[in-house]
C-alpha cells in the first residue's frame, strides 16, 4: 500500500497528515509553545515538592505555574540499587515515599502534557530519540523494534552497538536500523550517549527547577518524528522546509530523497486532499458508520465513553445478527477515531447487546485487530454482561480537540446552559431576601431582561408586591446569560432624639452562576 506524509506550513503552525492506502490514519499540529510552557519530550531538572503516599505521587516544582507530578510507576528506576525492595511496597509495586525525599532534586523526562488543571505528568524513564536509535537511560541492554524480527539481523545489530554501549544505560533500535553500516549506528550511539552526560553536567551547574532540553518543535520537529519508515511520498507546501527536508534525508534517510515532493499549486494543500473536512468532522461528537448507525464519542475528567447505535442499520438474521454486525463496525471506526483524535487513558464502549458468546469475542477481537497499527501502548478488555467493552490506551499529548478548541464559555464545557427561566427565577429569589427597601434594580442579560418582561412578568409582579416597593430591570447586552446582580437602597428610620440619617446604601455582589472551578491540584493515580 501506498503510504504518503504531507506536511503544511503556516505562521505559527505545522500541520501533517499521514496516508496508508489512501487513508488518513494519523494527524498531528506542531505549534510554537508558549513562554515558560513545558511539553512532551522536554527533560527538566525537577525538585520533590510533597510527597502524597496515600495517592502514590509526589508533586515536582519544574518552574512552571503549576506543579508537575511523579507517580510511583514512573518513578521506578529510582528504585535501582536502593535497597533489596528497590523501592517497592509488599505487593511489589513502586511506592513512591519510597523512591524520592521532598527536597531532593531529579533529572525526569515530561511525558505528558499539562491538560486544564492537571499538571504535567513527568517520568523517570528518560529517552533522548535519534534517527535510527533511542538511548534509554533507565536499561542497560539493547531492545529491538517489534518489527525486527530477524533473528540474524538482530545479532549483527547487536554487535554493531555493543561497542558503544556506556556504563549506565542502553538503546532501542528503530526499524530504520535494519541494514545500515555499522559505524553510522556506533556514531549515532555515541552522539545519544554524549548528550545524556551533557545533560547530567548541565543539572549539576545549573539546579533545580530548570528546563534542561527542550524537545524541538514546528517544522523540524515534524521532519524527525515522521519522515521514518517506509514512505512513498513525502508533499511539502513550503519551499524553505523542502530544502531543509532534503537535506535532513540526506542525512538520516538517503533512501527517502526522492519521495520529497514540492506541493506548489493555488489549492491549499489540506483542502485538494480534503484534510480540512475530516479535521471538522473530528471535532463533532457524532460519527456516521458506514451501512447506517452512528457512534457517539463524549470525553469527560476521568475516561472517554463511546455510544453505539444502530440508527436504521438493516441486516438480515434477526437483532443478534444486526447487533453483531453494528458493533464491528463500530469498533473498526473507533480504532480509527482514537487514533486521529489523539485520545488516550481509559475508554468505556456501549455496545449494543448481544446474547451469543461467540460474537461477543468476536468482537473483541475485530477491536484488537483494528488497534494493531496504532503506535501507542493499548490494552483491549473484555465485554461485560452489560454490554460494555472497556479499553486503554497510552495519553503522550493533548487530544485534537483540546489542541484546536477551547472551553465553551456559556456552559463552561457541560455541553448544556441554564434556562432562561432558571436564571430569572433565582434572581427572583435573591429580591425577595432583601429587606424592605425603597428600590430594587436587577440586572441581567438581555435575553433574561427579556423573559422577565415576557413569560416572567408575572412573576416580577409579585416579588414587587411583596417587598411592595417598585422593582426594575436593567440588560446588559455585554453579560453572559448566567450573570446577574441586585442593588437596593435600604432606608432606616431614626431615633426621634437623634437627627435624620442619610439612607443606606446596599450592593450586592456580582454573581455568575457557574460550576466551580477546583483549584485543587491533586491528582490521583
Amino acid at each position: 500500500m501506498t503510504r504518503e506524509v504531507m506536511i503544511s506550513v503556516s505562521p505559527g503552525e505545522t500541520r501533517i497528515a499521514k496516508f496508508d492506502g489512501g487513508r488518513l490514519t494519523d494527524l498531528a499540529f506542531e505549534r510554537e509553545r508558549a513562554e515558560g510552557e513545558i511539553t512532551v519530550g522536554d527533560i527538566v531538572f525537577a525538585k520533590v515538592m510533597r510527597v502524597e503516599p496515600n495517592i502514590n505521587l509526589a508533586f515536582m516544582d519544574v518552574g512552571t505555574d503549576r506543579n508537575a507530578v511523579l507517580i510511583g510507576y514512573d518513578a521506578e528506576p529510582l528504585g535501582d540499587g536502593g535497597g533489596d525492595d528497590n523501592g517497592r511496597g509488599r505487593r511489589g509495586r513502586p511506592r513512591i515515599e519510597r523512591l524520592v525525599d521532598e527536597g531532593q532534586s531529579l533529572i525526569l523526562a515530561v511525558a505528558a502534557d499539562a491538560v486544564d488543571n492537571k499538571g504535567a505528568k513527568l517520568t523517570a524513564k528518560i529517552t533522548l530519540p535519534g534517527q535510527h536509535l533511542v538511548f534509554i537511560t533507565y536499561r542497560d541492554e539493547i531492545v529491538f523494534s517489534r518489527q525486527i524480527d530477524n533473528e540474524g539481523e538482530r545479532e549483527r545489530l547487536r554487535e554493531a552497538i555493543q561497542p558503544a554501549m556506556p556504563e549506565r544505560g542502553g538503546f532501542i533500535l528503530r526499524t530504520s536500523a535494519v541494514d545500515l553500516d555499522p559505524e553510522v549506528l556506533r556514531e549515532e550511539a555515541q552522539s545519544l550517549a554524549d548528550k545524556w552526560a551533557d545533560l547530567q553536567a548541565q543539572a549539576k551547574a545549573q539546579g533545580a527547577p530548570a528546563v534542561l532540553m527542550k524537545e524541538e518543535t514546528g517544522p523540524i520537529r515534524a521532519l524527525r518524528d515522521h519522515l521514518s519508515g517506509k514512505i512513498d511520498h513525502i508533499i511539502i507546501d513550503d519551499g524553505e522546509l523542502v530544502g531543509t527536508a532534503k537535506d535532513y534525508c540526506k542525512e538520516n534517510s538517503p533512501e527517502l530523497l526522492d519521495a520529497v515532493e514540492h506541493y506548489t499549486s493555488d489549492v491549499p494543500l489540506f483542502e485538494e486532499y480534503e484534510i480540512d473536512g475530516d479535521i471538522d468532522r473530528l471535532m463533532s461528537p457524532r460519527v456516521p458508520l458506514k451501512g447506517g448507525g452512528w457512534i457517539v464519542i463524549e470525553e469527560t475528567e476521568a475516561l472517554t465513553t463511546v455510544d453505539v447505535n444502530s440508527g436504521r442499520r438493516r441486516v438480515q438474521g434477526g437483532k443478534e445478527a444486526m447487533a453483531f454486525d453494528t458493533n464491528v463496525a463500530a469498533v473498526k471506526e473507533i480504532a480509527k477515531q482514537v487514533r486521529l483524535r489523539g485520545l488516550g487513558g481509559a475508554f468505556v464502549i456501549d455496545l449494543i447487546q448481544m446474547r451469543e458468546e461467540k460474537n461477543m469475542i468476536k468482537v473483541e477481537d475485530a477491536l484488537e485487530n483494528a488497534m494493531k497499527g496504532d503506535p501507542m501502548p493499548h490494552r483491549v478488555g473484555e465485554i461485560s454482561d452489560f454490554g460494555l467493552l472497556e479499553m486503554t490506551r497510552k495519553r503522550a499529548s493533548k487530544p485534537l480537540a483540546r489542541t484546536l478548541m477551547e472551553r465553551c464559555h456559556p456552559c463552561y464545557g457541560r455541553g448544556a446552559r441554564l434556562t432562561l427561566e432558571t436564571v430569572g427565577l433565582s434572581l427572583l429569589r435573591r429580591a425577595l431576601k432583601l429587606r424592605p427597601t425603597d428600590t430594587v434594580k436587577l440586572f441581567a442579560s438581555d435575553e433574561v431582561a427579556a423573559w422577565l418582561a415576557g413569560p416572567g412578568a408575572d412573576y416580577l409582579a409579585q416579588v414587587k408586591e411583596k417587598l411592595g416597593v417598585d422593582v426594575t430591570v436593567d440588560a446588559d447586552s455585554d453579560w453572559p446569560r448566567e450573570k446577574t446582580d441586585v442593588i437596593t437602597t435600604l432606608v432606616q428610620e431614626a431615633p426621634a432624639d437623634e437627627e435624620d440619617e442619610k439612607p443606606e446604601t446596599e450592593e450586592s455582589s456580582d454573581t455568575e452562576t457557574e460550576p466551580e472551578e477546583d483549584e485543587d491540584e491533586e491528582e490521583e493515580e
